[in-house]
């Protein structure tokens, strides 16, 4: 059986402790549980509420990839479809169709690496 200790707080702490614990449906003994988790695994400091929001990373994160994409779009993507245009004009006719099939591709793969920010 597990033994329990008492924790003070004042009045005004412990009936918002109260009311987050009814918020998140959780027993007071439960919602203690669950913070000392999330502060343990998280590492977030509980006395600087205004530390890292993992959402902002996140963002941060999602925009950091989006350029990476658009710069291998501007490096890679695009010198290859300007060398297979160019490919096209000199080799005429006959590979023409084979190129516009590559082309086709081309276009669908930076379509789909085209994201908008």
């Amino acid at each position: 059986m597990s033994r329990y200790k008492t924790i003070n707080a004042n009045e005004a702490d412990f009936a918002e402790f109260e009311r987050l614990a009814n918020a998140y449906g959780l027993t007071n003994t439960a919602l203690l549980t669950a913070m000392v988790t999330y502060f343990k695994v998280t590492k977030a400091d509980p006395r600087d509420p205004k530390a890292d929001n993992p959402t902002d990373a996140i963002k941060a994160l999602d925009k950091r990839l989006i350029s990476f994409i658009k710069e291998q779009e501007k490096k890679t993507l695009n010198p290859i479809k300007e060398a297979l245009f160019d490919l096209a004009s000199s080799e005429g006719a006959a590979r023409k169709h084979e190129l516009r099939i590559v082309n086709t591709n081309v276009k669908k793969i930076i379509t789909h690496l085209r994201i908008d920010s």
